[in-house]
């Protein structure tokens, strides 16, 4: 259980470290290709290479989201439904 939680951590820091700097690249991406008027074969070339890179890092991100849910609901489905008690008995008392 502890292992699960521990790469469930990993996984969730990894995609969130990762997501927005991969959108910045993918933004910046974007407005250069905008910006150059007539670019050369060769920088037109680099600008669809770094699209195809920016496209795979993101499948990637998306393949790790997919792997946290899985490691969540397999977690989830281990503990017994009855553990959780939330009537308002079990509940109501604070001490």
């Amino acid at each position: 259980m502890q292992a699960t939680l521990a790469h469930e951590e990993l996984l969730h820091s990894l995609v969130h470290d990762l997501r927005q700097p991969l959108g910045n690249i993918e933004t910046g991406i974007f407005y250069l290709d905008l910006m150059l008027d007539e670019p050369s074969n060769r920088v037109r070339d680099q600008l669809r290479a770094m699209e195809n890179q920016v496209a795979l890092a993101a499948n990637l991100l998306q393949q790790a989201v997919e792997e946290l849910r899985a490691l969540r609901t397999q977690r989830t489905s281990e503990v017994p439904a009855e553990s959780f008690d939330f009537t308002k008995s079990a509940t109501a008392v604070v001490t």
